[in-house]
């Protein structure tokens, strides 16, 4: 027979035992749990960086056809003080020859 003692001792190992256990179990669900978190936020924030890969896509796309747009418009406006110039020359012609004939 294990005296009272041993008996105690034994009892209160396997209590350290199973608490050691429980304990490691914690720590491996908490580990797993970490992970499937941190792979879930990993695949939202990939969906976001798309999300935002794409608008900026359209956003360059717009300053592009803007940009064309205002080389166009500066192109037309590069010619017209010419066109001005000439018609207002033209028409001080017009007048000066008709000043002439009276």
């Amino acid at each position: 027979m294990v005296p009272n003692n041993d008996r105690i001792k034994h009892k209160r190992n396997i209590i350290i035992g199973s608490l050691m256990l429980l304990m490691s179990v914690l720590c491996i669900v908490m580990t797993i749990m970490f992970i499937y978190v941190s792979n879930t936020a990993n695949a939202r924030i990939d969906g976001i960086r798309e999300d935002y890969r794409k608008v900026a896509d359209r956003r360059d796309a717009k300053v592009t056809r803007l940009t064309k747009q205002v080389a166009e418009i500066q192109a037309q406006m590069a010619t017209l003080p010419d066109k001005t110039a000439t018609k207002t020359a033209d028409k001080v012609n017009q007048v000066v020859k008709e000043d002439e004939g009276k």
